[in-house]
């Protein structure tokens, strides 16, 4: 029973760990000297500028290295060194979610005394190793520069070719929008009830403000990305850095920036406008060790509701400026036929419900929305050593890496319909 039981959880987990979304990217290579022989026990480290996290690895007996797990984003320094040649340093180094990032070192011997001028060639490969299939990446960056209407993920989500808003919700790859697997740093963000768009409850939970990098992929051939036949999109929050910076914004759009005449036709104004008011703080509580992020966001929403109108009496016509008309306001009789008036049901129901039904011409639908995202995450500094048969000796390097336990996100949407 006890294992039947064991292998129940493992299958499980097994399960569970195959539909894990990436929040993270990483960086590989090869690192060769000047014959274009591999060299054995090289040291990368590759250092997070913003907030100083050390990334590091060693090249195996083929000259291959891999480092997992690093932040996406940058700008990176990464530092490629070994006893007897000169250190190649790499900079403004930018990584994509989700994606590897292939760097490549060719070192040379520190003993030269002669320059000298090494022409090669190699063939081309039609084959992308720091590809992971169709994918379009937007760093923060790219979204303050997109307009966006609604303020959500599905605006900045259009920018991939493979997707299309059918409507009801977004698509990717020409898939149902139901289809689509989201997640914001793993987190599954998708419409459990199968109703509705793609995001919960057709919102944005998040304000894009708090976004670092979303990304659409298409058909990815990365084991990691699982769990749905029309597109994975992943989305990572942003984190504090060694500096300090602050974002305050408003964004607003109303009535008067609307049209309401089409040629000779002109339209009834209602009561319509959208402001969203938000702030945004980060930075490091301790340097190269402790940061936190915060953000909050409020939008004042108010969507006119029909624009129809009741008829006021017999001669009032059945449609004026293409817009027809609902029953008559008060109860009137014609061609020897009573129609009764929705003045005076609202009437009745108030007198003899003691209900009120409310207006049915001239309102708006008043949908306020409550934002907040609080994250913090910390490094903690080891020691690590490749253990291989080479008879080489291995330096030993000090890692600065994430630590997920550090890692506390609290997060909060309210929308009042």
């Amino acid at each position: 029973m006890v294992k039947r039981m064991r292998s129940f959880f493992a299958v499980v987990m097994l399960v569970i760990a195959a539909t894990v979304n990436v929040t993270t990217s990483s960086m590989s290579g090869k690192v060769v000297d000047q014959s274009n022989e591999a060299i054995i026990g090289a040291t990368i480290q590759a250092i997070h500028e913003p907030s100083g996290t050390h990334y590091g690895a060693i090249t195996n007996v083929d000259g291959r290295y891999s480092i997992q797990g690093m932040r996406a984003g940058g700008p990176y320094k990464v530092e490629v060194s070994y006893v007897g040649y000169q250190s190649v340093v790499y900079k403004s180094i930018n990584l994509q979610l989700g994606e590897n990032y292939v760097l490549d070192a060719n070192l040379k011997e520190s003993t030269e005394l002669l320059d000298e001028v090494v022409i090669t060639a190699s063939k081309s490969s039609n084959m992308k190793s720091d590809r992971a299939g169709a994918v379009t990446n937007v760093d923060a960056a790219r979204m303050s520069e997109v307009p966006t209407v609604s303020r959500s993920m599905n605006d900045i989500m259009r920018l991939t070719p493979q997707g299309a808003n059918i409507g009801s919700g977004f698509s990717v790859g020409g898939g149902n929008y139901r289809q689509s697997y989201v997640t914001v740093d793993g987190a599954a963000f998708n419409n459990a009830f199968g109703i509705g768009s793609n995001l919960p409850a057709g919102g944005s939970p998040i304000s894009l403000d708090a976004l670092e990098q979303i990304s659409v992929s298409t058909t990815p051939f990365d084991v990691r990305q699982s769990g749905f036949t029309g597109g994975a999109i992943n989305a990572v929050t942003k984190s504090g850095t060694n500096e300090f910076k602050g974002t305050a914004y408003m964004y607003t759009s109303n009535t008067h920036l609307t049209g309401n005449k089409v040629e000779d036709y002109e339209l009834t104004r209602n009561r319509d406008h959208s402001t969203t008011y938000g702030a945004s703080l980060g930075g490091a509580i301790i340097k190269n060790k402790l940061f936190f992020f915060v953000n909050g966001e409020y939008q004042d929403n108010v969507q006119a509701g029909p624009s129809g109108i009741a008829r006021s009496g017999a001669n009032d016509e059945w449609s004026t400026n293409g817009i027809v008309h609902r029953p008559f306001e008060n109860t009137t009789t014609v061609g020897g036929r009573t129609f009764v008036g929705m003045n005076n049901i609202s009437q009745y129901l108030s007198e003899k419900y003691n209900y009120n039904p409310g207006r049915y011409q001239g309102y708006s639908l008043e949908t306020p929305s409550y934002k907040s995202w609080a994250v913090w995450t910390g490094t903690s500094t080891t020691t690590t050593r490749l253990i291989s048969v080479s008879p080489i000796p291995i330096p030993s390097i000090p890692l600065t890496l994430p630590l997920p336990p550090l890692r506390l996100r609290i997060q909060s949407s309210i929308r009042v319909e």
